[in-house]
């Protein structure tokens, strides 16, 4: 099949290399979710990166509104006119339904043009009050754009907020693609767009995150984890994790290449344990690292070190490890988990540590959907070879069984606990699962001390 590559990132992926060639697309969304934006990037990305030439129909915005918007992202659409490589056409849907003027064949003849934009085909519903005579002209408008060759976009404003309500254009296309701007928790909203409809042609079901960048569209779908390969091939390999005791309870450390939750309440020693896993690393084991903090700022994270004698400036400087701070408010999971697979390979990363995920348990409700999130989040690292820390809330403060969705993924769970012992506060740490591990079980003493934490087998836990 003959496709045509869209060049919008994370897009093509989802149909499986690009969309067929003189196919007619729908896209339909709510104002502001992105539709003109994609659009544009469509046809502009057509003629920069893949030599086919466009043409785009406007019946609202001026030719001058699209040139600045464009400008935003470095396309710049009057050269590619004067290149005689685009049009821009503003004009009404009453000119272009008239059989007669043929205006856009002639325009298509006059650049060679293969990709279309149309923006909006709700525009049509002002010719006539008949319904049964729209979806004629309508019908009759796409056919002839496919009779030209033309793989087309056609923008459509939605309609209604029911998600059962179907239009007649939606029928009439190849492909239908849904934009929405989602409200979620907090004070912020994120994009996601929702192939409903492919003709003759598979595609990545579901919703799909995707963001309006400097540079564009940015779509993130982890579609691509199943195929990513590890990057090395290590048997029975283990990783010490630089924590007194902790390995001895494992067998001599975790294996390569797996994800284990660390689960507790505040004070526990959480952040403290992901630390010292990193730094150990790093500086004992010459294994570089990443330390991602959804919740505390870098300001914080240093202070902590700092109190350990941990040099994580240094180690930072040497390029061993790499400490970020990405407020989850700004991040969705979907573009995590792209957008950290992304940092592990580039970095080189043979170990992370995310702190923490109870962000996102409060931003999906659904539990099969935190299952499928999670699932690609955990195999996308472990087939990136990288051994994962995940910080986790204490299971008794996650709502409707949550967190055990997220225990019953990763490879493993590390339990720190923290009791009253005849009125002195005592710490334990219990390895509650280790998958394919014969660990030692039980509750073992825990302390956090001048060098970090330190655990103290119990004979028999």
């Amino acid at each position: 099949m003959d496709k045509v590559v869209t060049g919008i990132s994370g897009f093509d992926e989802l149909v499986y290399g690009g969309i067929l060639r003189g196919n007619s697309i729908l896209m339909e969304g709510v104002p502001g979710a992105g539709k003109t934006t994609f659009g544009i990037e469509y046809v502009c990305r057509g003629i920069i990166d893949f030599n086919e030439p466009g043409v785009i129909v406007t019946f609202e915005e001026f030719p001058e509104s699209m040139y600045r918007d464009a400008l935003n992202f470095g396309w710049d659409m009057r050269k590619l006119e004067m290149e005689n490589k685009l049009r821009i056409i503003c004009t009404s849907p009453e000119v272009l339904a008239d059989t007669e003027t043929n205006l856009i064949e002639q325009v298509v003849e006059e650049v060679g043009a293969k990709r279309v934009l149309i923006d909006s085909i709700s525009h049509f519903r002002n010719i006539s009050n008949d319904n049964q005579s729209i979806r004629k002209t309508v019908y009759s408008f796409c056919n002839g754009l496919r009779r030209l060759g033309l793989t087309t976009l056609l923008v459509k404003e939605q309609e209604s907020k029911e998600e059962a309500c179907y239009a007649f254009e939606e029928y009439i296309v190849d492909a239908v693609i849904r934009l929405k701007n989602k409200e979620m928790p907090g004070l912020h909203r994120h994009r996601v767009l929702e192939i409903t409809k492919t003709r003759g042609q598979d595609h990545v079901a579901g919703e799909h995150s995707f963001r309006i960048l400097e540079e564009g569209v940015k779509v993130f779908s982890p579609v691509k984890a199943m195929n990513v390969c590890s990057r090395v091939e290590q048997e029975n390999e283990l990783v010490h994790t630089g924590i007194p005791g902790l390995d001895y309870l494992t067998q001599g450390g975790l294996p390569r290449g797996i994800t284990m939750a660390v689960a507790g309440s505040s004070g526990t020693g959480k952040t403290v344990m992901g630390l010292q896993y990193l730094v150990s690393g790093a500086r004992d084991y010459g294994e570089k690292g990443i330390f991602l903090s959804l919740e505390e700022p870098l300001s914080q994270l240093m202070l902590c070190a700092s109190r350990f004698n941990w040099e994580l400036k240094e180690l930072e400087e040497k390029g061993m490890v790499k400490i970020m701070y990405q407020p989850l408010s700004d991040m969705e999971i979907n573009e995590t988990i792209i957008w950290l697979s992304e940092q592990v390979t580039n970095f080189g990363a043979c170990r992370l540590v995310l702190d923490s995920i109870y962000g996102f348990l409060t931003r999906i409700d659904n539990a099969a959907l935190l299952h499928e999130k999670f699932y690609y989040l955990v195999n996308y690292l472990n087939k990136l070879n990288c051994t994962t820390l995940l910080i986790s809330p204490d299971w008794n403060t996650a709502d409707n069984g949550r967190i055990e969705i997220i225990h019953s993924i990763v490879q493993g769970t590390i339990l720190l606990k923290s009791t009253l012992v005849q009125k002195r506060r005592e710490r334990q740490l219990e390895v509650y699962k280790l998958r394919g591990v014969d660990h030692i079980m039980g509750n073992h003493l825990l302390e956090i001390n001048n060098s970090g934490l330190q655990v103290f087998p119990r004979v028999g836990g």
